[in-house]
């Protein structure tokens, strides 16, 4: 799995969407400005504290049945969404920090594929990296699009976008210029359902990094998951027909919120 963030499991008396969470925009990378004083929200109160239980209890038996028990997977994965979250909405605005992040990815890939290299390097302040490889250019631009930070969501992001990059070792050799705008929304789609498996995990499969003890049904069971998660954002990505190169920048952060939110929505319906 390779998340770092892992723990023991999220306590279900915690809210659906913690307050400290917001719903902030600065995924938007615009200038700051003063803003007025506003009330402070109203603590919001505990939700069902068996919540995550009916899906951890799922997703336990799929990783007991070594992977073969995919109904499982789906009904983990359903009342996950449905019942422990809430619903696509609650689930999208916890994924907190990792939506902005994002956003700012799918800034930059756009810009890239609609503008080219040597314009978006400009504007972002990226360097020269005309005839860098793909890969090094997006190290370079990591911490600015999931800066380092201790809370699991920030962790999340991280190394969600480490992960994508390793599936991706032919890029090594490729120059940044020569990527297409399918490969950068490919990246993006990777990075997506890493980001919600990630916090899937975390919330519910704390059991996977225990069971079973054999190597190949751990990756079985790995892999079984990433293609899963990975199917309904591709999914998402083409019901809701995103070509990257025609992204409006002061749209960007409202279309991540729409393929996280549909994802969601397919995740919850795929119940058998």
């Amino acid at each position: 799995m390779g998340t770092s963030t892992s723990n023991r499991g999220q306590n279900g008396n915690t809210p659906l969407v913690p307050s400290w969470l917001g719903d902030n925009n600065d995924g938007d990378q615009k200038p700051e400005q003063p803003q007025p004083a506003q009330p402070q929200p109203e603590q919001p109160q505990p939700a069902d504290s068996k919540r995550f239980s009916a899906p951890r209890s799922n997703f336990t038996r799929y990783v007991n049945s070594g992977g073969s028990g995919n109904g499982k997977l789906h009904r983990a994965a359903s009342n996950y969404v449905r019942h422990s979250l809430g619903g696509s909405q609650n689930a999208t605005t916890r994924l907190g920090s990792a939506r902005n992040s994002t956003t700012r990815l799918l800034s930059v890939f756009s810009s890239f594929a609609s503008r080219g290299v040597a314009d978006t390097s400009r504007d972002y302040k990226l360097g020269d990296i005309i005839g860098k490889s793909a890969s090094d250019v997006l190290l370079r631009i990591m911490d600015f699009v999931c800066p380092d930070g201790g809370s699991t969501d920030e962790g999340i992001a991280r190394n969600s976008y480490v992960e994508a990059l390793s599936t991706l070792p032919d890029w090594e050799n490729k120059p940044i210029e020569s990527l297409t705008p399918p490969e950068f929304l490919a990246f993006a789609e990777i990075y997506m359902a890493n980001v919600i498996e990630g916090r899937l995990v975390n919330d519910i499969g704390n059991k996977l990094f225990a069971l079973p003890k054999d190597v190949a049904q751990v990756e079985s069971i790995q892999g079984q998951l990433k293609d899963y998660i990975k199917g309904a954002v591709s999914d998402a990505v083409s019901k809701l027909k995103i070509d990257i190169r025609s992204i409006d920048t002061s749209q960007t952060k409202a279309i991540v919120d729409s393929i996280y939110r549909t994802a969601y929505d397919i995740l919850s319906e795929l119940e058998e």
